[in-house]
């Protein structure tokens, strides 16, 4: 890594298409097709652990509502008699709260009631699941590129196993809602840890289409699983039916991590041997120098998690078009539910019987889920930046309609549908393409820390918007919370138009990639315990990166394209110019013997 004095910045073609767009879509299909087919079977396996994936969330969040619920015989009133109360030492208190009390009334339910629900409290669940799998999203990105995707799978499923148990035998809402913790964990670490395999599987320039296979899966797995959920919940007792099925889903995942599924991780680096045209290693620390010339080694996780959200303006623009798309998914996972399950204000419309709340989620759910590889393949060929702009108005129409049938209609509930149907379209459209958009701006050796530090914002997203909606609707009510998000929504979408720049196609280094022979298994593993080399590299040449300090380069070469405010990010040693960027004037290459060259 190197900061440089000067601030050049790498230009991309304004309007320009995604790195895919070269190919036509029955041509994208099969070259998709061609990748996937040489693993078929492994590939097919991380589909079957993403739909596990996906329901587990579902299992394990489904019944939060009715676990922490409003109690059915004590409610806060706020207007009551006013006598005011003489107290013996002279002062005198005039209440303004009351606590009524139904006669006769007993609590029906095995679950934990509040008389005064605050949902700053009973969507605490949300905000514990959003800060453990946003922090360990980044960490996964970091531990797949240095360890592997398989191990990190196999940690992810053995650190579910206490949720279910939490649940099952807690004596208190706080111990359930801690247990979203291991489910924030197991989903960052496992959900993370498929999407870099399937994107290893298929390559970058097909790597919408890779994420949205994967977040179809898991999401369309979300949509049916609360059908599923619904229909054996005992609102009676809550804590019971799900979480022995969400007990039977880790443990059978666990097993097949362990004993069935390979690791991918050497396709990541062959696809950068591509790239760089020599033996690419992945690198895990990188140098910094000052203007000074005092340098610094700094880890490649650091350094692309600062790249990612604070320096490349592209990446930043995705980061908080993320942050915000999952900033909504906590709404329509705690909040909405809990109006929909409470009623509308002033009693202007009764609360919603349970399968109904499952079906209106599952309409959120299942658009999500289904739309999710269209999208993605969409964005693979007609770029990234519109897809997503077009995906975050779509969520701004959807809780525009949500709002306002929830606060002028006597009966809301196809307005309800409706608005979760075009939320999870809207979602729908952005989420993979975003995702794949990060690809398009990092390299295969540290891909997956960059798209950690994406999912660390974008599932941060759960927790901001569990705490803002909830807060939001404490003091003002739940139809402000709502209009309010849809501001911030449409604000992530006027920086994305802004700021987002495409990046151009590469037909050469796509055709090189897709005219590589197929990779068994057995190369995989050479190639990862480094014992094989996918170089297309001449051998015994010598080359040094024209940014290093020690090799100044002759004022004629154009500073290196990958200066982004001066920063370059960590790549493995290569002379050569990035592939996403062709339309620079490629680096210099200083041979040992004094000559320079241009890449090819």
């Amino acid at each position: 890594l190197i900061f440089s004095a000067k601030s050049d910045l790498l230009k991309h073609e304004k309007g320009a298409m995604a790195l895919g767009s070269s190919l036509g879509p029955m041509a994208a299909i099969k070259a998709a097709w061609g990748e996937i087919r040489q693993n078929l079977f492994q590939f097919c396996l991380i589909i079957f652990i993403v739909l596990m994936v996906g329901g587990s969330a579902t299992f394990e969040t489904f019944p939060m509502p009715w676990i922490a619920a409003q109690s059915q015989c004590r409610s806060v009133v706020k207007s009551g008699p006013a006598t005011p109360i003489m107290q013996g030492d002279g002062t005198t208190l005039v209440p303004t709260t009351w606590i009524k009390t139904v006669e006769g009334c007993t609590e029906k339910a095995t679950v934990y009631w509040f008389v005064d629900e605050k949902f700053t409290i009973t969507t605490a669940n949300i905000v514990f699941f959003g800060i453990a799998k946003a922090i360990c999203n980044f960490i996964t990105g970091v531990v797949a590129d240095a360890l592997g995707r398989k191990w990190v799978i196999v940690i992810g499923w053995i650190l579910a196993l206490p949720m279910p148990f939490m649940v099952l035998f807690a004596n208190g809402w706080w111990s359930v809602a801690l247990s979203n913790l291991f489910l924030g964990i197991q989903q960052a670490l496992v959900w993370s840890a498929t999407i870099f395999m399937m994107i290893d599987y298929v390559g970058r320039e097909h790597s919408g289409t890779a994420v949205g296979i994967n977040e179809t899966a898991g999401y369309t797995s979300q949509a049916i699983c609360k059908v599923i959920a619904a229909a054996i919940l005992d609102p009676l007792n809550p804590r019971d039916s799900n979480y022995w099925v969400l007990l039977g889903i880790i443990i059978c995942n666990i097993i097949i991590a362990i004993f069935i599924l390979k690791e991918s991780r050497g396709l990541a680096k062959k696809e950068e041997d591509v790239i760089t045209h020599k033996d690419s290693k992945f690198v895990f620390n990188t140098k910094l120098v000052w203007p000074s010339g005092r340098s610094s080694n700094i880890a490649v996780a650091q350094t692309a998690f600062v790249y990612t959200s604070f320096i490349n303006k592209s990446l930043m623009a995705l980061c908080f078009a993320g942050l915000m798309i999952n900033f909504l998914s906590g709404f329509a996972l705690s909040l909405f539910v809990k109006w929909m399950n409470r009623g509308g204000d002033g009693a202007l419309w009764e609360k919603l019987d349970v399968k109904t709340v499952g079906n209106v989620s599952l309409c959120y759910g299942i658009f999500k889920g289904v739309l999710q590889f269209v999208c993605g393949f969409a964005g693979d060929r007609l770029g990234r930046k519109w897809v997503i702009v077009t995906g975050l108005l779509t969520c701004v129409l959807a809780l525009v309609l949500i709002a306002g049938v929830g606060t002028t209609l006597a009966d809301p509930t196809d307005g309800f549908f409706a608005g979760a149907s075009i939320l999870g379209i809207g979602t729908a459209i952005m989420y993979s393409t975003a995702l794949a958009g990060v690809c398009d701006h990092s390299d295969p050796t540290w891909r997956s820390s960059a798209l950690g530090a994406y999912r660390f914002w974008r599932d941060m997203g759960y927790a901001i918007g569990a705490l803002i909606t909830a807060a939001i609707a404490d003091d003002i009510g739940i139809p402000w919370s709502v209009g309010i998000s849809a501001i911030l929504t449409a604000l992530s979408a006027l920086c994305m138009a802004l700021f987002y720049e495409e990046v151009l196609p590469t037909d050469d280094i796509y055709n090189e990639r897709t005219a590589l022979p197929a990779t068994s298994a057995k190369e995989l593993a050479l190639i990862e315990d480094g014992k094989a080399s996918t170089s297309s590299a001449p051998t015994g040449t010598d080359f040094v990166a024209h940014a290093q300090p020690q090799m100044p380069m002759p004022p004629q070469f154009p500073p290196h394209p990958f200066q982004h405010g001066g920063m370059v990010p960590p790549y493995a040693p290569s002379p050569n110019i990035p592939p996403y960027a062709p339309s620079m004037p490629p680096p210099a290459t200083q041979f040992m013997n004094g000559g320079y060259a241009m890449p090819r």
